[in-house]
């Protein structure tokens, strides 16, 4: 006999009830894992000569600083043997418990009661790690109380963009610091392949990411069959290899010589070999015909794309009366004059006005269908990302959705439109989730979704993240610029293919931490 779909339906919500019952249960343990971990490195730093072999003479004779090192490696071994998982994440939680039991303990306290997950806890310690303690207070005070109804991602984002503001070194001097560890690294993994880090300023990166992706798309609408992450992929390594752009113009296409030898040199041959003077029975390499490899359709394809980088500026931060931070696509903070740099080069300014109180943004209503290009650059600057809970595909590279439909009443303005990428668009009018813009101007852009099985999900404009009362200077300021590469949608932004939330990165560790 059939089970009656209302029974079917019973089973359904309780087993979603227990995992969300069992999520807290997860965190909670975690927590508790953490204060462990906090405790072992309290006594480990007590009798340090637990961990050594101190009868060792180039132990006993070593360094303090040496001695701590060895010590912090061999913790993390003994961590990560007991607990059954690399050295790399056991130093990571120790790490992770050092500073939420010294710095952020009302954290560590949400994470026992199990009211956030543990990658909650590790964003909000990655950004007060380096923080003196009283400031790194003040950064968990502006953004605890928002972690319980936000994505771990998008919580890292608020975190990382308190501390910008809050941190005592100004931006300028530790920009200047971190550039100098910019670098590229190789890291081999399996099955023949490796990753290639670059560690590059933020607005280098964006602008060489936007470039990868952009190509990528295009060739995508061409009938390329890889997927979207292979093709920019295969796009760095046009771009890099091409050997149609690294050749040395004074050499014949097609032909390589050897480093120090002058241009026309036969390959293999020694500078000044005349030609002809090879070994009897080959062919005489200054003769033989040659081939020039074609450039990879991927690389010129790209040099055709003109890489964008979109940041949003304070008016007082432009004319020199301010030293407020930019925004690089709205969530990554950029010193002053790093943003001062990047207008001299935009080719577009667009000025939007915010609320000189809230600091929310400000817009007027539209009565057409097609979305107006000015209406659709405000949506993209206020949203950020698509709208449905979690996902941060960038707003610019989303449908502009109409909340209620055109044809039922619904207008063209920012109270009923939202920033959708193809996949929710597609989840929304196909599913049983359904969603609505709240009422009321403390509520602008704010979005609740609704659940095929009832339970509902609250998602503000990204925007908002970066509104935090009196640690935001910019809710003062009644202008903003935001610049713009170009006022015209590109046509293949609009049918783009869902794409990761998050590509895997090789993580490299250059040293151990104090112990």
């Amino acid at each position: 006999m059939a089970t009656p779909p209302s029974t079917a339906a019973s089973r359904l919500d309780a087993a979603l009830d227990q995992a969300a019952d069992e999520q807290v249960v997860v965190n909670a343990a975690a927590g508790r894992r953490t204060v462990a971990l906090a405790r072992v490195l309290g006594a480990a730093r007590v009798v340090p000569e637990a961990l050594l072999d101190v009868g060792v003479e180039r132990v006993a004779s070593a360094a303090p600083e040496r001695r701590s090192s060895v010590a912090h490696r061999a913790l993390v071994a003994e961590v990560a043997c007991m607990l059954g998982v690399s050295e790399h994440v056991a130093a990571g939680w120790l790490a992770d418990a050092d500073v939420l039991a010294s710095k952020a303990t009302a954290t560590l306290e949400a994470l026992c009661a199990g009211s956030i997950t543990y990658q909650h806890a590790a964003k909000l310690a990655d950004a007060v790690g380096d923080l003196p303690p009283s400031v790194a207070g003040q950064v968990e005070r502006a953004v605890l109380g928002r972690a319980p109804d936000m994505t771990a991602a998008r919580f890292g984002v608020l975190a990382r963009a308190a501390r910008d503001r809050l941190h005592p070194v100004p931006a300028e001097v530790r920009h200047q610091a971190a550039a100098l560890k910019a670098g590229v690294w190789v890291d081999d993994g399996s099955d023949g392949m490796s990753w290639l880090t670059a560690h590059l300023p933020t607005p280098v990166a964006r602008a060489a990411y936007d470039r990868l992706h952009r190509t990528a798309t295009r060739a995508k609408t061409t009938g390329d069959p890889r997927g979207v992450g292979q093709l920019r992929a295969a796009t760095l390594t046009a771009l890099l290899l091409d050997e149609d752009h690294t050749r040395n113009e004074a050499d014949p296409p097609g032909r390589e010589t050897d480093p120090g030898s002058p241009p026309g040199t036969p390959p293999g041959s020694a500078p000044g070999t005349a030609p002809g003077s090879g070994p009897p029975g080959l062919p005489d390499p200054s003769t033989a015909p040659t081939c020039a490899p074609l450039p990879d359709p991927l690389a010129t394809l790209a040099r055709t794309v003109r890489p964008a980088v979109h940041v949003t500026v304070p008016i007082t931060t432009l004319t020199g009366t301010g030293e407020s931070p930019g925004l690089l696509d709205g969530t990554i903070p950029v010193d002053a004059e790093t943003a001062r740099h990047l207008v001299t080069r935009a080719p577009t300014l667009r000025r939007l006005l915010t609320d000189p109180v809230t600091g929310a943004l400000l817009t007027a209503d539209r009565r057409s269908y097609v979305v107006p290009a000015d209406l659709r650059a405000f949506l993209t600057q206020r949203d950020l990302t698509c709208r449905f809970p979690g996902c941060r595909i960038p707003a610019r590279r989303c449908d502009l959705d109409h909340t209620t439909a055109w044809e039922h009443g619904g207008t063209t303005d920012s109270t009923n439109l939202a920033a959708l990428c193809r996949r929710h668009h597609t989840l929304k009018h196909e599913s049983r989730w359904a969603v609505e813009h709240l009422a009321g101007p403390d509520r602008a852009g704010v979005l609740a979704w609704t659940s095929p099985r009832g339970r509902t999900y609250l998602t503000t404009p990204g925007s908002a993240d970066h509104t935090l009362g009196d640690l935001d200077e910019w809710a003062s300021e009644a202008d903003h610029l935001v610049l713009q590469p170009a006022p015209t949608i590109d046509p293949t932004d609009a049918a783009l293919p869902p794409e990761q939330t998050a590509d895997p990165v090789a993580v490299r560790d250059d040293g151990d931490p104090p112990f």
